[in-house]
């Protein structure tokens, strides 16, 4: 054979060796890529971590309220009349009258909510300091709570955290506390009374 005869004949056969896989036919719809074998990943544990979050403490002061409280609104009142009657600021009361159509319009009868933390009207002012009879102090001192609309001896008591017993015994002699009318006045023990 002549050199060119073998040249025509391996270009030839080059020719269709290349036209072969890229002529689309059969042999080109085979797949090319090789599946992943199960060895050729990596399989991790799954890790779970704890995060401990300390607990809030927070301190209670006489009067604070723990959970909203329904005011009924009476003559004169406003949101910055009660925000500061019951110590908190006008943005809290604010935030938890959002979806309240009462407080848009503030009409005599209606409800406005006062947030937890707020102080009842009248519990912060101290009355007086209780002393023994030789002048030494006995640590109990009285604070004045205003009776407001819901209020009953077992509301009061747990407000102030204190027994229904103690409160009896600090208001034994105040006609109030038997009738328990709005806007009268009881005292709250505070202390070692």
């Amino acid at each position: 054979m002549s050199p060119r005869v073998v040249v025509g004949f391996t270009g030839a056969l080059i020719v269709a060796i290349l036209s072969a896989g890229c002529a689309g036919g059969a042999a080109s719809s085979a797949p090319t890529v090789s599946p992943i074998e199960p060895t050729s990943y990596v399989v991790k544990e799954l890790v779970t971590t704890t995060t401990t979050i300390a607990p809030t403490t927070t301190t209670t002061l006489p009067g604070q309220i723990g959970e909203p409280y329904q005011h009924t609104i009476v003559a004169n009142d406003n949101p910055s009349y009660l925000a500061d009657l019951y110590s908190i600021s006008l943005a809290q009361l604010n935030d938890a009258n959002r979806s309240n159509p009462d407080y848009s319009a503030f009409p005599i009868g209606g409800t406005v909510v006062i947030p937890a933390g707020a102080i009842m009207p009248g519990a912060g002012l101290l009355l007086n300091s209780q002393n023994s009879t030789d002048g030494s102090s006995t640590g109990c001192s009285v604070l004045e709570h205003v009776i407001v609309s819901g209020d009953n001896p077992t509301v009061v008591a747990e407000q102030y955290s204190i027994s229904i017993e103690a409160l009896a015994r600090a208001n034994a002699t105040n006609a109030t506390y038997l009738s328990f009318l709005l806007g009268g006045t009881i005292a709250i023990p505070v202390g070692d009374c």
